[in-house]
């Protein structure tokens, strides 16, 4: 199979280099600032429809006749520069945007142009930079890249206190989410109330729900992909903020000046001197406190060739005095949780010709978790962790303005230890236990072409094909025929060498995304993309857990396959001020993941045993209006969704409500949000948040019964009923002093109010029963709601940079 893989592989880079020019000449360039490269900015020549843009290192390729020709090269918040070009010979630009300083450009709400939200061939894709997330109202202070995703159309959580999202009825495991190409499996800090990107070292976010390229694949709902700034080759920069959770510096600069340059942030939080101070015992013993550091390393011999290096640190620490952890074989009273991420990222960006870029990337991504107590007599420490290792190339290449082929592979290794339970101290009652390693291998390749038929129709078609294998050594459970999967029912054991596959997946992923222009402002948009899914998260609690277990596909567990459909009608209004936009999806989903009732995946041996796969569908309409310019910007949009799944297993213990369609966990109908920024001179800058969702599906008792004179709630159904419906509003104010002329020091202050009006939302209802009243006619089960933010967030910070 490698071998076919590296053979069909070599064949595409043999077809792809030896196409013939088409007789035009090519400008190839690089557009920057004093930092760095702008990816994305905007390439037209003057009085036609012929362009391009930058790609992620800023440079650019176009092919025109003998001539002379004016380029328009423009970027959101730099000043515009127009440059005459007389086309006789191939040459390079080397093109230097300036900072827009002026008020009104500096207030925009995305990081493109707002003429490609008509013009792009993307459908379900959205582009931020963190000028516009650093503008919006944040929890404590924080920017957080994660709950800002939230204020976008298609986008839900379970609620607060968690940075997961579920994208267009997809479950949060389901989203590849990448910083400098290095996959993260826990973006959560606090236990999900911060995410893990420092917004000082963040440089923009590409952000796809549908129609995703074919150069992605692992996840089947969205893609993330988060990518670091580059670190200024030519002078020294600073960044900091304190705030009253975390304080955070950032630093870049030149090495050796126009080759050599390194960027570092770092971020410390210390809320554990603010539960000292309190008068409750619970938060006084409570521990939580994280950090993380990040780092990039430039090097660009020549204007040809780019290299980098980036990497990742963070570690966290949660801790509830007398809690308790019921799990099998653990009872402590009071446990700690650790987890942390280590990523690794070196990659090679070489312009070989005019036309072909070659991009090589290399990652390793290393999470770790850890739950364990100090009670001596039941002292305990359960570790799991993920190993992740992939290389990829990419190529580009660009056969005419009209015409560009996208083209790579990669392979990854997945190396997982679910659980390793081991006791803590020498009169322990705990019982050590270690689950089996797994180790997987998944390859792929792919071939994208995009094609712009006329000035009215273009065309991005791609294909990707993904091979999977579960490797030895590992052991397969044999169960008995003619009945459910259970612990009971194991019959025999299969044992598989070392590098030896027990099983074996894969298949085609088609991809494809049109245009066609109905006017000058305005066009229709499709896009169709099939994804598999080979690791998921195990999980039976409403958001993610450092306790939660990852899972390659097996024997028993088949990967997920999900195929969607878009279709979307976009306009710009009032010469652009004004973008709309509403898109129809549908969304069938194979092998869907789902529990049975009252399992624990902990450490379970044998989890196929717990787990229950079926149908899902997802399906609905996203609308839209941003404003991107002037005093006032900011964005409304309204998502109405249903994501409904059906287990039906052959087996009344592997059913679900009998077999039925039900809501998933995380299907929330109605989702409404209002993003406003307003700018009412150089010193002010105003923002408001304000989201309405319906609440989430929960799980009611439909009868209670009494047995050993106890009152007991009787679940029958799951997710038959609703938690009460969402809404918050937040604020913000941003005072930034006058900069003194010449000075490269500039600050500000930005106060936020999180939840304005304290509302009490649900985070969730759960059932107690009250059977402590001597008589039987006294004993009830009483419901109780779960709050999170219950009350009014005050917060201030202060933001400094040289």
């Amino acid at each position: 199979m490698q071998k076919l893989f590296l053979f069909i592989l070599s064949g595409f880079s043999f077809s792809i280099m030896s196409l013939s020019a088409s007789g035009q000449i090519a400008i190839k360039g690089i557009v920057h600032d004093e930092k760095g490269p702008l990816p994305g900015a905007s390439i037209v020549v003057e009085n036609t429809t012929t362009g391009t843009s930058t790609l992620q290192d800023g440079t650019f390729t176009l092919e025109l006749y003998k001539g002379q020709f004016y380029l328009i090269v423009s970027y959101t918040g730099y000043k515009p520069r127009k440059i005459r070009v007389i086309v006789s010979k191939p040459q390079e630009l080397d093109i230097v945007l300036e900072e827009n300083t002026r008020e009104l450009d500096e207030v925009v709400v995305s990081g493109q142009s707002p003429e490609r939200n008509y013009q792009s061939i993307e459908i379900g894709v959205t582009k931020l930079n963190m000028g516009t997330l650093k503008k919006m109202p944040s929890f404590m202070g924080e920017v957080d890249i994660m709950k800002s995703l939230l204020m976008l159309p298609g986008v839900t959580s379970v609620g607060e206190g968690t940075s997961d999202i579920n994208v267009r009825g997809g479950s949060a495991d389901q989203n590849l989410i990448l910083m400098d190409e290095a996959p993260i499996f826990n973006p959560s800090h606090l236990m999900g109330l911060f995410s893990i990107f420092n917004a000082d070292v963040v440089d923009n976010i590409e952000f796809h729900r549908a129609a995703i390229p074919a150069k992605f694949g692992e996840r089947t709902s969205s893609v993330m992909d988060i990518s670091l700034r580059h670190p200024d080759f030519n002078k020294w920069n600073w960044k900091a903020g304190v705030g009253l959770i975390a304080n955070r510096i950032a630093i870049d600069g030149p090495i050796i000046k126009n080759k050599l340059a390194i960027m570092l942030g770092a971020r410390a939080s210390y809320p554990d001197y603010i539960f000292k101070i309190s008068g409750n015992p619970t938060l006084k013993n409570t521990r939580a406190h994280f950090t993380d550091l990040t780092a990039k390393l430039e090097y660009t011999p020549n204007t040809r060739n780019r290299f980098f290096f980036s990497t990742y640190r963070s570690n966290d620490v949660f801790k509830v005095a007398s809690d308790s952890l019921s799990i099998i074989e653990i009872n402590a009273s009071s446990s700690q949780f650790s987890w942390g991420t280590q990523t690794a990222s070196l990659g090679w960006l070489w312009a070989i010709s005019d036309r072909l870029n070659f991009k090589l990337t290399t990652v390793q991504t290393n999470y770790l978790s850890d739950i364990s107590s100090a009670d001596e007599q039941n002292a305990f420490s359960l570790e799991s962790s993920v190993m992740y290792k992939s290389a990829k190339s990419d190529f580009i290449y660009t056969l005419s303005p009209k015409q560009v082929l996208n083209f790579g592979a990669a392979g990854i290794t997945y190396s997982i230890d679910p659980g390793n339970l081991q006791s803590g101290s020498a009169i322990s009652n705990i019982n050590p236990k270690k689950l089996d390693e797994m180790k997987g291998l998944e390859t792929g390749i792919y071939l994208s072409d995009e094609y712009t038929v006329s000035p009215t129709i273009s065309i991005s078609g791609g294909i990707r094909y993904s091979f999977f294998q579960n490797l030895g050594p590992s052991k397969v459970f044999l169960y008995q025929e003619g009945a459910a999967l259970s612990v009971d029912t194991i019959t025999d054991t299969l044992f598989t060498q070392k590098g030896a596959a027990s099983v074996n997946y894969g298949g085609v992923e088609p991809r494809l995304s049109s245009k066609f222009s109905i006017s000058k402002t305005s066009s229709l948009k499709f896009g169709y993309n099939r994804m598999r899914q080979y690791m998921q998260r195990l999980t039976n609690s409403t958001s993610s857990l450092p306790t939660d277990r990852w899972q390659i596909s097996s024997n028993y567990l088949k990967p997920q396959i999900v195929d969607q459909i878009s279709l979307g009608y976009f306009r710009n209004f009032s010469q652009n001020r004004f973008e709309t936009s509403a898109e129809v999806f549908y969304k069938s989903f194979a092998n869907m993941t789902d529990y049975k009732d009252g399992v624990n995946f902990l450490l379970s041996s044998a989890i196929e045993a717990d787990l229950l796969q079926g149908k899902g569908k997802s399906y609905g309409i996203e609308t839209q209006i941003k404003k991107s310019k002037g005093n006032l910007t900011g964005w409304f949009n309204y998502t109405y969704s249903q994501t409904r799944v059906r287990i039906n297993g052959p087996f009344e213990e592997e059913q679900i409500n009998r077999g039925d369609w039900y809501p998933a966990s995380y299907n929330k109908p109605h989702v409404l949000n209002l993003t406003l920024s307003y700018s009412e001179n150089k010193r002010w800058n105003y923002g408001l948040n304000f989201t309405y969702s319906s609440g989430r599906p929960i799980t009611y008792p439909e009868s209670k019964y009494y047995a050993g004179n106890l009152y007991i709630p009787n679940f029958v159904v799951r997710n038959n009923s609703r938690i009460p419906d969402y809404h918050r509003l937040d604020l913000s104010m941003i005072y930034t002093p006058d900069q003194k002329m010449g000075s490269r020091f500039k600050s500000n202050w930005a106060f936020s109010i999180y939840n304005c009006y304290a509302r009490k939302n649900a985070y969730s209802i759960f059932f107690k029963p009250n059977n402590q009243n001597r008589f039987q006619y006294s004993k009830t089960v009483n419901a109780y709601k779960l709050s999170i933010f219950g009350t009014i967030f005050p917060s201030i910070s202060y933001n400094l940079s040289f």
